[in-house]
């Protein structure tokens, strides 16, 4: 087992361990290359799909994974009840966390959008880099000229 396939683990097994929700379905394992075949197959759906000029394809892989590949920059996001760990299996981004979202629109009980974030901090991201987003911290992708990013998202609840 590599360093990035140790912490991977960590990242995405500890979480889901220390939650107290009872899940009745089975575990289920990918590699990181399992995952970038996916995300692959998801970018060539994405060509023909009708949400193809968002940006954004993902898929729920269960209840708390997302694969989700971009190509243009996310809105700016905060989730109330739950925090997000991003494992970055291709490309690159710059995370903007913290700050104030602008124009905030509440989507959906606890789940905060808006167009951009000001004043928050920025971090660039790139392959097998991992992200710890608390809940309630503000966060926006921000996606290079003609780049991509494939992330796996693990979205683990406050309770």
């Amino acid at each position: 087992m590599t360093k990035f396939h140790a912490v991977l683990a960590s990242a995405v097994v500890l979480p889901l361990l220390c939650s107290t929700a009872v899940s009745q379905t089975p575990a289920v394992a990918y590699s990181r290359q399992e995952l970038v075949q996916l995300a692959d197959q998801m970018h060539e759906q994405m060509k023909t799909s009708p949400h193809a000029g968002t940006g954004l394809f993902e898929k729920r892989l269960d209840s708390s994974t997302i694969l989700a590949f971009r190509d243009q920059d996310g809105s700016a996001e905060e989730h109330e009840q739950s925090g997000d760990i991003f494992v970055v299996l291709r490309g690159s981004a710059t995370l903007v966390t913290g700050g104030t979202i602008t124009g905030p629109v509440t989507t959906a009980p606890g789940e905060i959008r808006g167009a951009a974030i000001q004043q928050g901090s920025r971090r660039d991201l790139k392959e097998e880099d991992i992200v710890h987003i608390p809940a309630g911290v503000p966060h926006q992708l921000l996606i290079p000229p003609g780049g991509t990013f494939t992330y796996f998202v693990v979205k683990v609840p406050l309770k």
